[in-house]
């Protein structure tokens, strides 16, 4: 094999020019994204944040356009009904344009503080260790506090944005105040897949969870070990994560931040998958994603915020639904 020390040389120099290094006074780190190493960390009381998609937005608001299905006489559709959508060779259809809303929202500013007091500083073993300690505590927070906002956000408080609690409204079914039923949750899926959307998750609090699996196991089922032959040991416990519904297979998803009180419930059905013209029916849209910033030193606190500059997005609000009022006693 022949070999150019030429080119052997300047190698050599270019890995000797990337591993030097330089001392450059006064040089200060702004931000630090966290986004990365949040989507490592992967808490498990967020599992809404962790599954929707997020894109990049810009500018002072962001706006998109939300698809509305429009109605025919066959049904909806998103454009030219079958009626006018057939057409003799050499002719166009008579086109009918999908219809839209306009719709723009501020970003929100929201996240937790960390301040390490001198004291602090002194109490532990370094400086950085107890702020790397605190970032991660707080991180976690602010992805709790993101969590909590996608469910029940209400823009009532200026501060806030909305949640999909508050933007869902086309397909609303009532329990009534009683426990609800799997026809019940049928119903809001049969509603968006007629709009033309494909459910992929419900998202309930915990005991409106436990009601589900109570429902769905006191119905006839069998279990499969997959490799296994027939009389092979299966776990005792189960759990349901995932329901063959009449309408796909959903994910199931409990939340803390989805509350019962004691008295009613919600659960919202998603349809977080579908792509439309401005991304996914339902994504976040991040002017900053979650960061870590620096402030100026306080009376001897070193402070830091860890914030997100962010806004949820629904594409298109009729492929979502809610059950509302759930409670916890039988329908007379």
């Amino acid at each position: 094999m022949f070999f150019n020390p030429q080119a052997i040389d300047k190698a050599i120099s270019d890995i000797q020019k990337t591993i030097g290094s330089l001392d450059v006074e006064g040089l200060l780190l702004v931000r630090e994204d966290l986004q990365a190493e949040l989507a490592i960390m992967a808490p498990t009381d967020t599992p809404v944040r962790n599954r929707l998609n997020r894109i990049q937005g810009n500018g002072k608001a962001h706006a998109w356009y939300q698809l509305v299905p429009n109605l025919a006489t066959e049904g909806l559709f998103l454009g030219t009904a079958p009626s006018n959508a057939f057409f003799e060779r050499g002719g166009l259809p008579n086109a009918t344009q999908a219809s839209y809303k306009y719709k723009s929202a501020p970003y929100t500013s929201l996240g937790d503080m960390i301040v390490v007091s001198f004291f602090d500083q002194m109490a532990g073993a370094t400086y950085a260790d107890v702020k790397k300690l605190q970032t991660k505590i707080k991180m976690i927070n602010t992805a709790l506090i993101e969590e909590w906002a996608i469910i029940n956000g209400n823009s009532a408080n200026p501060l806030q944005f909305d949640g999909l609690l508050t933007q869902i409204s086309t397909n609303t079914e009532d329990a009534g105040g009683y426990l609800f039923t799997l026809n019940q949750i049928n119903n809001i899926m049969r509603k968006i897949t007629l709009l033309g959307g494909k459910p992929q998750a419900a998202i309930m609090g915990y005991r409106d969870n436990q009601h589900f699996s109570e429902l769905i196991l006191s119905s006839y089922y069998r279990l499969f070990q997959a490799g296994a032959g027939a009389l092979a040991d299966v776990p005792a416990g189960v759990a349901i994560t995932k329901w063959v519904s009449p309408f796909g297979t959903i994910d199931i998803i409990g939340s803390r931040f989805l509350p019962n009180d004691g008295s009613t419930g919600n659960i919202i059905v998603i349809d977080d998958k579908t792509v439309l013209d401005d991304g996914n029916a339902v994504q976040m849209v991040d002017l900053m994603p979650i960061s870590s910033i620096d402030l100026a030193l306080l009376q001897t606190a070193y402070r830091t915020i860890i914030c997100e500059f962010t806004v949820l997005q629904m594409t298109c609000e009729s492929f979502q639904g809610k059950l509302i009022n759930c409670g916890s006693t039988e329908a007379p």
